[in-house]
């Protein structure tokens, strides 16, 4: 399989693997001088649910940090995401648009803000493909990728694994401005803290999109303005308790060309508004919140020049959600987490099957609605069996009006073979209910008819992992297999041809996924940091063929440096994808980035970059030239 790969990626390959591989099994007490050492100490709480240093998590975690995110010049949570191992965010037109995670669908990764469901568009192609762009990047604080299943946690949606954007919150008082300008979009956003006022503070946020039309191949991308606009507050109720509310406002007016003689003009609100109290006692922590989220998408396609009304489609997608979680020390060795959640998802539009007929400008359509149910209880037992032995077993019942009942488990391990060596491994049962769209679907214009399956199963998984890491003074390197068996895989299946092509949503396959991830990192002196990450994906349904849209090789070659003293840092890094399978066919990219990040004072800061460094075209991965891209950062 390593043919198909350069002799370039080949040493890198080599170089990487070598590198995570080679350092000595026994590490020396670490030193606390930063510069000199790899930090691998970060917090997360995604991947148990209550605080867990990542070297300790059995969970094959990643977190991007305020830092890195200033660091890249990041103008979206998607293009934060772009140095993160294992993750595809690749954009080439509708039917291959990824925000997935080894190598699983784009609907079966979970995103959350701060640990809430984010309502989304729910279709396999569409789901979270725009969504990650439908955040403030000014608002973000860090993102924690879980990789694999995260069911026994976190319900349906979690095959793959979960993405969580955790917001900023600050107790001194400041305003923060940005100002963004790249090739394709320019940005302006400004950010108020109001510091600790008696038991209140609050915080509140603006920003103005605008992307750039381009007549290009990669036109497919959507232009105009977006708008952005948070409101959140903290109260403290007494002591170790509070209160939290909050409420977000996003605004969409975007176009898109899709032929010479008609374009698509979308119109999408999104309304977010919740309450939490939380707190915490001698036992433990626990909180409590009510969320409630409307998204509505409105679509007119107009024929050109005429700007007559050729088509429209509109849907509406609400939910609102009760849950709470309680974690509780019942001894020194055993951490005890339960909790529980109730969902209800409404769906109203032009694409539910339904008999009450709207009008536009002389075009009919029917509307239908459709409602689900879901209620869930959980329990994890982080059981410290030894010192050095850390497992973490979880299950959890969920139980919808769509499908019925699902029992979902996970067992997770860490074990600490000496100051610097760590094995890690997981085994757990997933699944994905069928949405409303999939189960209630009925969309068709002239040529085309697609058709949803009330009688649809829930999508079901077995993923394992194992996996060493070693971190050691200046070194670190990690090495992971992951197995993801995929039964009752819900896609469209041709029925007809005639009188227009007629699909229909079907269990029609299985799915196995496998892979080897590598990352090495390597501080090299004077502020220079070297990092590589390889994923070798084999990806195939029941009959053997290779499922599309997914490399059989991604490489990744970073090199950063970092003058403190100076406030300069850089990054230069080279992306490689190989054996990417796309209309029968093994495609190949290669693209390079640079960005230089320069820290003025504590006020101030600037960063310039370009992406796509030698000007690469290619119309199966939308590369459509050189990209640059400045901005600066200003706090008061």
């Amino acid at each position: 399989m390593l043919k198909r790969i350069t002799k370039k990626k080949s040493l890198l390959l080599t170089a990487a693997i070598v590198t995570a591989m080679s350092v000595p099994a026994y590490a020396a007490e670490k030193k606390p001088d930063a510069e000199k050492h790899i930090k691998t100490d970060a917090v997360v709480v995604t991947a148990s649910r209550t605080e867990q240093e990542v070297k300790k998590t059995p969970s094959s975690v990643e977190v991007i940090t305020r830092e890195d995110i200033d660091k890249m010049g990041a103008e979206s949570v998607l293009q934060a995401l772009q140095l993160a191992m294992g993750l595809d965010t690749l954009k080439n037109g509708m039917v291959g648009n990824h925000v997935s995670i080894r190598g699983m669908q784009t609907n079966h990764t979970l995103l959350l803000i701060d640990g809430r469901r984010v309502r989304t568009g729910d279709t396999d192609k569409t789901m979270n493909v725009y969504e990650l762009e439908r955040f403030n990047i000014d608002d973000v604080e860090r993102i924690e990728i879980v990789r694999g299943a995260a069911s026994s946690l976190y319900g349906s949606e979690a095959l793959g694994g979960v993405i969580n954007i955790i917001r900023k919150r600050s107790d001194t008082q400041k305003t923060s401005v940005t100002l963004d300008w790249t090739t394709l979009r320019k940005d302006g956003g400004i950010r108020f803290d109001s510091g600790k006022q008696g038991k209140w503070n609050f915080s509140t946020s603006f920003k103005i999109s605008d992307y750039r039309a381009r007549e290009t191949a990669a036109s497919s991308n959507l232009h105009g303005k977006k708008y952005f606009f948070n409101i959140e507050g903290r109260m403290d109720v007494a002591k170790d308790k509070w209160l939290d509310v909050f409420a977000d406002y996003l605004s969409e007016n975007l176009d898109r060309k899709e032929y010479s003689w008609q374009d698509v003009h979308y119109d999408n609100v999104r309304l977010s508004t919740g309450v939490k109290y939380a707190g915490r006692d001698k036992r433990g922590d626990y909180e409590t919140q009510v969320y409630y989220t409307r998204l509505h998408t409105d679509q007119n396609q107009r024929l050109i020049p005429s700007r007559k009304l050729k088509d429209f489609d509109e849907i509406t997608f609400r939910s609102l959600i009760f849950d709470g979680r309680r974690s509780m020390q019942l001894t020194k060795d055993h951490l005890l987490t339960f909790g529980g959640e109730w969902r209800k998802e409404d769906y109203a539009g032009s694409r539910i099957k339904g008999g009450s007929l709207v009008k536009r400008e002389g075009v009919g359509k029917d509307f239908g609605e459709s409602s689900v149910n879901y209620a869930a209880f959980y329990v994890q037992d982080e059981w410290l069996v030894h010192p050095d032995w850390l497992l973490i077993p979880s299950v959890r019942f969920d139980h919808s009006t769509s499908f019925g009942s699902k029992v979902t488990g996970n067992l997770g391990t860490t074990y600490k073979i000496n100051q610097g060596l760590r094995f890690k491994a997981n085994i757990g049962t997933a699944y994905r209910a069928p949405t409303s769209l999939e189960l209630y679907m009925d969309w068709y214009n002239s040529r085309l008819w697609i058709e949803g399956n009330p009688n649809l199963k829930p999508e079901t998984a077995l993923n394992f992992d194992l996996g060493f890491e070693l971190d050691q003074g200046k070194t670190f390197g990690k090495i992971t297999y992951f197995h993801n068996k995929v039964d009752n895989l819900i896609a469209t299946d041709l029925v007809s041809r005639t009188p227009r092509w007629h699909y229909r949503y079907m269990n029609t396959r299985e799915a196995t996924l496998q892979g080897i991830e590598v990352e090495a990192r390597q501080a090299l002196g004077s502020g220079f940091t070297v990092r590589g990450l390889y994923t070798y994906l084999d990806a195939r349904d029941g009959d053997d063929v290779r499922l599309t849209g997914r490399p059989y090789h991604k490489t990744s070659l970073q090199i950063s440096y970092e003058d403190p003293k100076n406030g300069w840092d850089a990054t230069l890094w080279n992306d490689w994808l190989a054996g990417y399978y796309l209309q029968k066919e093994n495609h190949s990219s290669t693209i390079t980035n640079l960005v230089v990040h320069k820290k003025i004072n504590d006020h101030f800061s600037a960063y310039f970059g370009i992406d796509n460094i030698f000007d690469v075209d290619n119309d199966i991965f939308l590369h459509d030239g050189r990209i640059w891209r400045g901005g600066v950062h200003m706090t008061f």
